[in-house]
């Protein structure tokens, strides 16, 4: 009994070590478990606060951008490119403490080699239309793009032909995204020829009515019949204007591109909303209107800013019981045979012979051929006989009394500048010709290709003083008096809306915030 006693002590002397190193064994995973969730919810906390971080440099960017479009909005100059104020700004950076500065020479050497000090900027960028591929650091005005709610039919095959790539193996009928366009944005029960309105819409899974009314987004084209992503935003996917890898890597990858070295950026980026503008001066201040009832009130203000001799055709004008029916009717108009030399007959294009190549930088935009494009507007026509004919007529243009106008080219920048003759405070859908990329451009249908290369030629060495009116398209020779009042109620070189794209993003650590 006394021996068997002996060996039970003696086995349970040899458990407790098992017992023992089985505790440490448990207490050391729960240690590690627990030191592993600690660092998880730490590193968890430093990712979320450099995020933040990242973040406020963003917003910060967007601060800066409004502080400088509050000053200087009229001068393009200043916000459309401007890598001095949009790039790479500093938002916050630490500074060594005043201990450094006592530090040895050893201790100054290691610092040297030692990771950069905190560091956090933003970059404020848009892409760049004249430079495919690239970006520019600067800001977007509205007006710089089509206004999808008052775009004409002529303007939108325009756009729709230049911005899309043409592809006659796979080919979408242009007429059906017009007309469906038309349709979505109008009231009424018919629909055009290749449109479509309630019957369609009801039809698919699942149903909805079409809405006859005007787009709220850009984005809504995507529940009109014959658009889709593609169309809309092509091979951008993430809208930076930019060609990433996955969106130039055929099927390997989403989103669906056909690995050309070319980014189809899809027709979003040339459309808008918002373009408008304050029908104000440069400087702010209201308009004076040729038309208002008190010829006292308006002589008076004339008087401050004009020559006499345009005073005195005022007051001739406006005491023959006659109204100005635009600004220009200053200037003498052009003579027929002027207006005959402008206006030329159009030439009739088929569709073999419409250019082909992209990144043209000599005119409107024609990208190669891709999958799942539009036919040209020529064979629309002839697919569709009810397609309505380009106009031919052309407006003629004479001055309002036998006596021409006094007004002269250098006269011309502070009549647009100070002069109206509309009441509307508030101008909408004009095109900015200084901003606007080609594709935009190609949309004032009045305008020859060669024109549209001349004005984007031009206005890359303009001055910031010639910037603030659309003048310079006359003193600088780049179009005939004639175009120019074509498309002169059309076009601006002012805007209220603007849109950007700021990042923020830090030297030592690799978070970015897009806003």
């Amino acid at each position: 009994m006394r021996r068997m006693s002996r060996q039970t002590n003696a086995n349970r002397r040899g458990l407790v070590p098992v017992v023992v190193l089985v505790m440490v064994a448990l207490l050391s995973l729960l240690a590690a478990s627990y030191t592993f969730l600690v660092r998880s919810n730490l590193q968890e906390a430093i990712a979320g606060h450099e995020r933040f971080q990242a973040r406020m440099a963003a917003e910060g960017g967007i601060q800066k951008a409004i502080l400088i479009l509050r000053e200087a909005k009229n001068d393009p100059s200043v916000w459309y490119d401007n890598p001095a104020q949009f790039a790479g700004q500093i938002v916050y950076q630490m500074t060594r403490s005043k201990k450094d500065d006592t530090e040895t020479d050893a201790t100054e050497a290691a610092a040297a080699v030692a990771p950069v000090l905190p560091t956090w900027r933003f970059n404020i960028v848009a892409p760049n239309h004249d430079v495919p591929g690239t970006v520019r650091y600067g800001v977007t005005d509205e007006c710089a793009r089509l206004n999808l709610n008052m775009a004409t039919e002529d303007q939108l095959r325009r756009l729709f032909e230049v911005a899309i790539p043409q592809d006659m193996q796979s080919p979408v009928d242009l007429s059906v995204l017009i007309d469906s366009l038309m349709d979505w944005r109008t009231s009424g029960g018919a629909p055009r020829p290749n449109g479509a309105k309630d019957d369609y819409y009801q039809a698919l899974d699942p149903p909805y009515k079409c809405k006859q009314a005007p787009f709220s987004t850009v984005e809504e084209l995507l529940l009109v019949r014959g658009f889709t992503a593609w169309t809309l935003f092509g091979e951008d996917y993430n809208r930076n204007g930019l060609l990433d890898p996955n969106e130039d890597d055929g099927d390997a990858s989403f989103p669906p591109d056909d690995g050309d070295g070319a980014l189809f950026a899809g027709i979003a980026p040339f459309l808008t909303l918002w373009s408008q503008e304050m029908n104000v001066s440069k400087d702010g201040r209201q308009k004076i209107n040729l038309n208002m009832q008190n010829a006292q009130q308006l002589q008076d203000q004339l008087s401050t800013e004009f020559s006499p001799a345009i005073v005195s055709y005022v007051a001739q004008v406006r005491g023959g019981g006659m109204q100005f029916n635009s600004i220009m009717n200053l200037l003498p108009a052009p003579t027929p045979e002027e207006q005959a030399r402008d206006n030329p007959p159009p030439e009739e294009k088929s569709p073999a012979s419409q250019p082909a190549t992209s990144q043209s930088t000599s005119g409107p935009t024609f990208k190669k051929p891709k999958r799942g494009d539009l036919v040209s507007s020529d064979q629309a026509q002839l697919q569709d006989g009810s397609q309505n004919p380009p106009a031919t007529s052309q407006p003629v243009f004479s001055d309002l009394t036998p006596t021409p106008p006094p007004g002269t080219l250098e006269d011309l920048p502070l009549i647009l500048d100070r002069l109206t003759v509309q009441q509307t405070p508030l101008l909408t859908g004009r095109i900015n010709v200084v901003t606007a990329p080609r594709e935009v451009l190609a949309t004032l249908v009045d305008l020859r290709d060669e024109e549209i290369t001349a004005i984007a030629a031009a206005r890359a060495q303009l001055a910031p003083e010639d910037r603030s009116t659309a003048a310079w398209l006359l003193t600088q020779s780049v179009i005939g008096m004639t175009r120019f009042r074509q498309i002169f109620d059309k076009i601006t070189t002012k805007a209220t809306v603007f849109r950007l794209e700021s990042v923020g993003y830090a030297d030592h650590v690799g978070v970015v915030e897009r806003l």
